[in-house]
């Protein structure tokens, strides 16, 4: 609308060169927005792939080394809070490209969900080294509630990158997700619940999960 308005003004302002030009700049700049959604896909691609690899390197340098024969069991227990980790990371990696694989443009919301995304995935390696070293209620909720909260910003990242191969059938697309983020929400709310009463079955069922979910067969 400001748009359409400000074209206006400057038609009745400008002789008839001036606003040929102007029209051919508009034109150059919506092409140039055009080429900026169909490469930005490949940018966001890649710049997960950089932001995850510094994740996953950030979590190795932090294993301590034994120093003596009392630390090396501590050792050990590091070297498993990384791997459950990397395989967290992984998987939302994995369907990150999934995502990533099924669509040609991304626009500013794709950029925008990508951002909030990868902001909660640099707290997984945080919470999984707590709950690992501190086992406890409170440990495991914490983790719960960032490991939702990464989940349901992929399902907006999903929904942000998809939306538009779904514009005849809206309703019945934003149904599907709701009925998605539905069961994610009673799932993990289920988790969260029993890391309330039980922590170390909520951490268990917590690390197998995703680490089964990177190792089936079909995703």
């Amino acid at each position: 609308m400001r748009q359409r308005i400000k074209t206006g003004f400057i038609r009745r302002h400008l002789d008839e060169e001036s606003v040929a030009k102007y029209e051919h700049m508009l034109e150059r700049k919506a092409e140039n927005a055009e080429k900026l959604k169909t490469s930005m896909i490949g940018h966001l691609s890649a710049l997960n792939d950089g932001v995850i690899a510094i994740f996953i390197t950030v979590m190795m340098l932090e294993i301590p080394y034994p120093t003596s024969e009392k630390t090396y069991w501590g050792f050990l227990w590091s070297i498993l809070a990384f791997l459950v980790s990397f395989f967290i990371i992984a998987d939302f990696w994995y369907d990150n490209k999934s995502i990533f694989q099924s669509v040609r443009e991304a626009d500013h919301m794709v950029v925008v969900a990508n951002f909030l995304f990868l902001a909660s995935l640099a707290l997984i390696p945080a919470t999984t080294k707590w709950i690992m070293n501190e086992p406890n209620h409170y440990s495991a909720m914490n983790f719960g509630v960032v490991y939702f909260l990464a989940t349901l910003l992929q399902q907006f990242l999903y929904y942000a990158a998809v939306r538009k191969r779904f514009e005849r059938h809206l309703k019945l697309f934003v149904a599907m997700m709701i009925s998605r983020i539905g069961y994610l929400l009673i799932l993990n709310a289920a988790l969260i619940g029993l890391a309330f009463f039980c922590p170390r079955w909520a951490i268990l069922l917590y690390v197998i999960l995703p680490v089964l979910s990177f190792f089936r067969a079909e995703k």
